[in-house]
């Protein structure tokens, strides 16, 4: 299953093989990581076992030893930052360890040369899905993927793929960008409601090679100076 897109530049996985690759991964390197809830975040700790069922940290520094519930947060060595929530299971002051359940979800934040952003009244994507062509409106793009709002009546399915995708991009108000970008393959990832007529979707990107990226990224760097250009 891999990382899926979520919201607000994150991406979630649920596949238990990667979790388990991360966690070993957040052991064996020992990175600095915080338990935070509503309104308390613990001193930097970090994870010493992994059990099939459980996790044991080091117990942190502050601590608070009612916490029910919390959310694991860290930035791994490329500065990504992940996090997972987790029940606490048992603090046990003797032993200076907190021990929780295992995390069945695992969220990033997109690698910052990915960030999101949003596109002017106008922009579209054309794509082929299903064997039929479709025109749908794009609301935010970033190197890794684009939500897009559907044409109405107009319904694509969680897990399918868009073929000879193309994007017909502005870069402000009443002003195209000066070229049409062409990705081959994209998958749809998720499915929002937005209202009763038409619906939200994340796709996400697949290249076979980094340099497919590029088109849009030059794009979203445009789009990014035409932004501040506004609020000036």
């Amino acid at each position: 299953m891999s990382w899926q897109y979520f919201e607000s530049g994150y991406e979630r996985t649920t596949d238990k093989n990667l979790i388990k690759i991360l966690l070993e991964d957040l052991r064996d390197r020992a990175y600095w990581l915080q338990f935070v809830a509503s309104g308390f975040r613990s001193g930097p700790t970090i994870l010493l076992e992994i059990n099939k069922k459980q996790l044991v940290f080091d117990l942190p520094r502050p601590w608070n030893a009612n916490l029910v519930v919390a959310r694991v947060i860290y930035r791994d060595s490329e500065k990504i930052q992940h996090s997972f929530k987790v029940k606490i299971l048992k603090t046990d002051p003797e032993k200076k360890a907190v021990i929780t359940s295992y995390p069945q979800e695992y969220f990033r934040l997109e690698r910052r040369r990915f960030y999101r952003v949003s596109v002017p009244e106008g922009s579209e994507a054309t794509f082929c899905y299903r064997n039929q062509e479709i025109k749908a409106d794009i609301l935010n793009i970033s190197g890794c993927g684009m939500a897009i709002l559907a044409p109405r009546k107009v319904t694509l399915s969680v897990g399918d793929l868009l073929e000879n995708i193309e994007l017909d991009l502005m870069v402000s108000v009443g002003k195209a960008y000066d070229r049409k970008i062409r990705i081959k393959k994209a998958r749809i990832v998720r499915e929002m409601s937005r209202n009763q007529a038409r619906k939200l979707y994340g796709i996400e990107f697949l290249f076979e090679k980094e340099k497919e990226r590029e088109p849009i990224l030059r794009y979203t760097i445009k789009r990014e100076i035409e932004l501040r250009k506004a609020e000036v």
